[in-house]
């Protein structure tokens, strides 16, 4: 690929900026933003060759469209898009993707082009292209998304490759089989730090002060953006409700052994989740 465009330059879309720039720096970048005072930053940044608040000018000409926004506006985005030659791939970064490829794969078809999703498992709770850096994805997992259209399988690879020239270690999924794991091991622990910070204020307002790394790890999550994990919650509703129904039994379990003194079946689960949490080191 000669070109790549990409959509909403936050923390995501800003890091595929410089990353890009780093990793592959014989190709030319062009960057859309909805605000005229971002395209300036971006400019000052000197992180893309063609900068504009216009999509169908940003799209124009480009190989890869990489859709870095949340995924509530990407369908009105694709809309704009000007007629796409075949060749021309269309991504996201979605954490969604059941949603996000039965609304764009028909939509960029139209257009003329291929959608191929993707999902980088990389990020924090910080938001912003100030807070953007070229090695973002290096070491990351990144989940891309068989498409429905069998014929555009064979485009599989060329957006893992895409990934992997960026530092990416690529797995393929389909859309339902990511929303299911993505539930388990992304959308359940923020729903979880999100419930524990605001349950631990709300009782005991005094103790913030005296909180250390537990407390301060186990929430770090809970400070990423609230209009961004609404969408991302909402758009995933069935497997989030499935993840936390099956949580509540285990918790449950927990509070029973509690309950009941039982030191041995205690200290049986906390060393299988010493155990677990090992495989992730």
């Amino acid at each position: 690929m000669k070109t790549i465009a990409v959509l909403g330059p936050g923390l995501i879309g800003g890091s595929i900026l410089k990353a890009v720039q780093k990793f592959l720096p014989d190709v030319s970048l062009r960057a859309w933003a909805r605000r005229e005072e971002a395209a300036d930053w971006i400019r000052n940044e000197g992180l893309a060759e063609v900068v504009s608040t216009q999509i169908p000018e940003v799209v124009n000409q480009a190989d890869l469209v990489i859709l870095a926004m949340p995924v509530d506006f990407m369908a009105d985005a694709v809309q704009q898009f000007p007629q796409l030659s075949a060749d021309v791939i269309v991504t996201d970064v979605g954490s969604v993707k059941a949603k996000v490829v039965d609304e764009l794969e028909p939509l960029v078809s139209e257009k003329g082009g291929c959608f191929i999703g993707s999902h980088p498992m990389a990020g924090s709770e910080k938001t912003g292209i100030e807070f953007a850096t070229e090695d973002l994805f290096v070491g990351a997992p990144v989940i891309v998304t068989e498409p429905k259209n069998k014929n555009h399988a064979g485009r599989i690879t060329n957006v893992q490759n895409f990934w992997q020239a960026l530092g990416g270690d690529t797995t393929v999924l389909s859309a339902e089989k990511h929303d299911e794991a993505v539930a388990a091991i992304s959308h359940l622990p923020h729903v979880i730090a999100a419930a524990l910070a605001r349950k631990v204020d709300s009782d005991f307002p005094d103790s913030l002060p005296l909180a250390a790394g537990g407390f301060r790890d186990t929430t770090r999550i809970a400070g990423g953006d609230a209009e961004m994990w609404r969408g991302i919650l909402e758009s995933n509703r069935s497997s989030v409700i499935s993840q936390m129904e099956a949580f509540r039994e285990e918790f449950d379990d927990w509070l029973e052994i509690l309950r009941n003194s039982d030191s041995d079946r205690l200290l049986a689960l906390l060393q299988e989740a010493r155990l677990s949490r090992a495989k992730l080191d």
